[in-house]
C-alpha cells in the first residue's frame, strides 16, 4: 500500500529555525505604519483639502473687510454727492443767476418775446 504524500492537518509544520516573535505594541505599529503608508495618497489629499479651507476662510475675511471699507466710502461719497447736488440746484435758480449776470450787465427781459412772421413764408 502507498504511503499518504499529503501533509496532514495536525500535522507540526518543520522548520529550521524558531519564529520571531515581537511584542504587541510594535506589532501594533508596524500594522499602523502599514495603513498609514497604504493610505499616503488619500492623507495628502485631506491635508490638501484642509489647506484650501484654510486659505478660502482667510480670503472671505478679507473680502468682508475690503467691502466694508468701500461701503463707508461710498456713504461719504454720497453725500457730497447730494451736498453738490443741492448746491448746483439753488445756483441754477433763476435769481440766484440774475444777480450773478447783473454784474456782467446784462438784464432779465421783462416783457413777452416778440414773433417774427415772414410775409414769404407762405
Amino acid at each position: 500500500m502507498a504511503t499518504n504524500r499529503f501533509k496532514q492537518a495536525n500535522a507540526p509544520v518543520a522548520t529550521g529555525s524558531k519564529p520571531k516573535r515581537q511584542p504587541a505594541l510594535v506589532n501594533g505599529l508596524n500594522m499602523s505604519a502599514f495603513y498609514l503608508f497604504k493610505n499616503i495618497y488619500f492623507i495628502f489629499y485631506l491635508a490638501f483639502l484642509g489647506i484650501v479651507y484654510i486659505a478660502n476662510s482667510h480670503y472671505a475675511v478679507q473680502t468682508i473687510k475690503e467691502i466694508k471699507v468701500l461701503q463707508k466710502e461710498l456713504r461719504a461719497v454720497r453725500y457730497e454727492s447730494n451736498s453738490k447736488r443741492s448746491e448746483l440746484m439753488y445756483q441754477s435758480m433763476e435769481s440766484v443767476v440774475a444777480t450773478k449776470v447783473k454784474k456782467l450787465g446784462l438784464e432779465t427781459v421783462d416783457n413777452k418775446p416778440k414773433k417774427i412772421i415772414s410775409k414769404h413764408a407762405e
